[in-house]
């Protein structure tokens, strides 16, 4: 799907009961993720990060565990009744990409790792 916006690729995964699986090769997409129980498990460490990557999770309960390189800049953001964020430190520079997670659900939370 793609927004007429902006002409940038959208990945929508839909799934009442299960999860989203990814792993990134060649530009990652922006992707958006809705369930009703399952989380996301994206890894973008394979492919090539576009300036901007945003990855948006809408469910009932699960969460987001999130691979990025090692200099990207994550920025998190959303709601969760029960569940925390936890972002694993390094260092970015100015121009490094940014990889946005807007997650929103009842139970979960957002976990962030660098390679």
């Amino acid at each position: 799907m793609t927004n007429t916006n902006s002409g940038k690729r959208i990945n929508w995964q839909i799934s009442p009961i299960g999860g989203h699986r990814q792993r990134a090769g060649g530009r990652a997409a922006d992707t958006v993720v809705v369930t009703t129980i399952g989380g996301a498990d994206v890894d973008l460490t394979g492919g090539e990060l576009a300036p901007e990557t945003t990855l948006t999770k809408v469910s009932l309960i699960g969460g987001v565990k999130l691979r990025v390189p090692a200099h990207a800049d994550v920025e998190i953001a959303g709601f969760h009744l029960f569940g925390g964020r936890t972002v694993q430190s390094g260092a970015s520079s100015p121009s490094a990409p940014v990889v946005r997670v807007r997650a929103y659900g009842v139970i979960g939370g957002v976990k962030v790792s660098r390679v």
